[in-house]
């Protein structure tokens, strides 16, 4: 029987390949993608972001947190979490298709009201496997998951290239979605072999609610919180700014995003299951925090120095504009990690009612760069985003030390060598890209440079029990691992 430890470790590793290999392949699609379509139709199929997102929360209503981080669940539990998301993704997507002209008429976009009828299906398709994929997350079962996600990314990425190719446009975008979601979907049926039943249970749906009814909330704000950007910049402005500004957030939430879905989705079951165990608790967190930061700074920082070569490169000079919005959005990036790792302590010790607060202080803090990006600039938006982003990470700080014996003082401490790092190793990454070379060499040199740069400073300034452990990860990823076959 593996211990909390070995699955934990064995689950951050098959996350990481998760991301590495599903999401690394749709990030190569997007990098060719960019290259076939225009920032227009980026921009465009980014007008519907928020309200799609914000549907899938709503269909969600958070019990997927709810299940996992249940003791015990049964059938009737199951049940009734799936006909319920399936009934919910039922109305709203008769919403959307019925409000699609309107959104249409409101961005002045005639082709989104198809768009919207057609990417609403989405939330169908998401409903269909919630239960399936919470079965896969309570077992911590994230091979099956890693192998469910490379096999609908390369899917759905070929049916886009495919259809950009052959001279679909944005529709090229709307399919990779759709078929992505479709096979993941159809995987996980297959995969976690449980099939529903004509079971509903108006007590379970009462006990799962009165938690996941906060998640919900929490969802819904933070979608608001982080959509908001796009709905404001896709009306005030033009596709072209709104597709340049949604190609520099997929940059950088592929490193964002990436690492902090990796982590919560492993570590929320693990944190909930030693709810009752305060010290260990602790423990395991300052481990997940310190491991997150050491991560997601390299990353953060390192895109941030690169971004000139890295656009230009792989995306092309038709996405000039985004190179300075990276720039800045790394930035923010920051403290997202910082803050869904917050969050994923906080929920799992059941105070998801502390995580809605949060979030509203961090939506109302919003209005500050939605103010900013209508009457000055988006620059001004970018920037004032930065500073909300490190007001609202405080927050949840603070909060953190009140749920568990961590100060911020601590934490901050903990979090404050890796920031060290990564800013040195950045800084003299991006003195390279003064050189007089073409882009992509420009590109290799920065990349080659960060690596030694990172682990010099590990290996020799600061060992670290988190970089062995990521470093370990990384061996075993590639096979290279020996040393734990000769003892």
């Amino acid at each position: 029987m593996e211990n909390l430890k070995e699955k934990t470790a064995k689950g951050v590793e098959w996350g990481f390949i998760d991301n590495l290999g599903g999401t690394g392949i749709l990030a190569v699609v997007n990098l060719v993608l960019a290259r076939l379509l225009t920032p227009q139709e980026f921009g465009i199929v980014g007008m519907t972001s928020i309200f799609i997102t914000l549907s899938t929360s709503l269909v969600d209503s958070g019990f997927t947190g709810a299940l996992t981080r249940k003791k015990t669940v049964d059938e009737k539990d199951l049940n009734t979490v799936f006909y319920f998301n399936l009934l919910t993704s039922l109305v709203l997507y008769a919403v959307l298709f019925f409000e699609a002209p309107a959104i249409a008429d409101f961005f002045g976009q005639p082709v989104l009201c198809g768009v919207v009828r057609i990417l609403g299906l989405s939330l169908v398709i998401t409903a269909l496997s919630i239960v399936q994929k919470v079965i896969l997350v309570r077992k911590l079962d994230f091979r099956t998951q890693a192998i469910v996600s490379v096999l609908s990314a390369s899917a759905g990425g070929a049916a886009g290239i495919w259809m950009a190719a052959d001279g679909f446009g944005l529709w090229s975008l709307v399919a990779m979605q759709l078929s992505r979601l479709a096979l993941t979907t159809v995987l996980l049926w297959v995969c976690s072999r449980w099939k529903p039943r004509c079971v509903f249970s108006i007590s379970s749906f009462r006990d799962m609610f009165s938690f996941g009814g906060r998640l919900l909330l929490t969802a819904i704000i933070s979608t608001l919180w982080s959509e908001i950007y796009s709905f404001i910049i896709g009306k005030v402005y033009t596709p072209y700014v709104l597709g340049q500004y949604s190609r520099a957030d997929k940059f950088r939430n592929m490193v964002t995003s990436n690492v902090s879905i990796v982590m919560q989705r492993v570590t929320y079951p693990v944190l909930a299951s030693i709810r009752d165990e305060k010290q260990r608790q602790v423990r395991a967190y300052r481990k997940i925090l310190r491991t997150t930061v050491l991560i997601s700074f390299t990353a953060v920082l390192g895109l941030a120095a690169v971004s000139e070569s890295f656009v230009l490169t792989l995306a092309g000079s038709q996405w000039i504009s985004a190179i300075g919005y990276l720039r800045i959005l790394c930035f923010s990036g920051l403290f997202i990690p910082l803050m869904i790792c917050s969050a994923n302590i906080i929920n799992a010790n059941g105070r998801s009612d502390t995580t809605l607060y949060l979030e509203i202080l961090k939506t109302a803090l919003a209005s500050v760069p939605v103010l900013a990006g209508i009457f000055i600039s988006i620059e001004a938006l970018l920037w004032s985003t930065v500073a909300i982003s490190a007001v609202s990470y405080l927050a949840y700080a603070v909060m953190v030390s009140r749920s568990v014996d961590y100060p911020v003082s601590s934490q901050l401490k903990d979090i404050a060598p890796y920031f060290v790092v990564s800013a040195v190793m950045a800084a003299i990454v991006f003195c390279l890209s003064w050189l007089s070379w073409p882009q992509w060499l420009i590109l290799l040199a920065q990349l080659c440079a960060g690596a030694a740069i990172t682990v010099f400073s590990y290996e020799c300034v600061y060992r670290n029990d988190e970089y062995d452990d990521v470093k370990n990860t990384i061996l075993k990823i590639l096979k290279l691992d020996r040393n734990k076959e000769k003892q």
